[in-house]
């Protein structure tokens, strides 16, 4: 049986490969358009909309220190990063 870290990064592996090929099926819908597209088993619905971001990198450069201060959110993370040897 292989130890918890091998395990862990074969599994990583596996998942960035299907992502992969997630991201190329994906690419290949949005191409065909908005819409809905049934399979035998699923389907997938093409949706295009409009998202609002701020520019962390305009409100640093315009906003005073209280702004900035009053807008900024810190979380701890804990993260594991697995890398082939």
């Amino acid at each position: 049986m292989k130890n918890i870290i091998d395990q862990l990064g074969e599994i990583d592996r596996i998942i960035k490969e299907n992502e992969a090929i997630a991201r190329k099926l994906k690419a290949e819908l949005i191409a065909r358009g908005v819409g809905k597209y049934e399979g035998e088993q699923y389907y997938a619905e093409v949706q295009h909309y409009d998202r609002t971001t701020i520019n962390p990198i305009l409100v640093r450069e315009f906003g005073d220190e209280e702004l900035i201060r009053n807008v900024t959110q810190v979380k701890a993370i804990d993260a594991v990063v697995v890398k082939s040897l």
